[in-house]
């Protein structure tokens, strides 16, 4: 619904990291099986993310105090061999 210029940005975008990716770990090429890309309007439309930002929530130090650990975690994992989570769920 962006128009066909969004689209073929998303997909030279989407060719180009899978360069990348193939360039970095080679033995995966020709074994991805589904891919899909998001932009910032991805973000904004289907997770309602504050200012189009990937974690979709307003980063603010005051989320970490004492007061708000109720709710907050930290990325670190009690997991052996996974020490530090990444991605948009890895503070909430």
């Amino acid at each position: 619904q962006r128009g066909q210029d969004y689209e073929v940005f998303k997909e030279q975008l989407t060719q180009h990291l899978l360069e990348i990716l193939y360039e970095t770990v080679p033995q995966v090429q020709g074994k991805v099986a589904f891919h899909t890309l998001g932009t910032p309007l991805t973000e904004v439309s289907y997770l309602a993310s504050y200012q189009a930002g990937s974690y979709g929530t307003k980063c603010d130090l005051e989320m970490f105090t004492e007061r708000n650990s109720v709710w907050t975690t930290t990325p670190r994992t009690k997991v052996p061999g996974l020490t530090i989570m990444a991605g948009s769920d890895a503070f909430l």
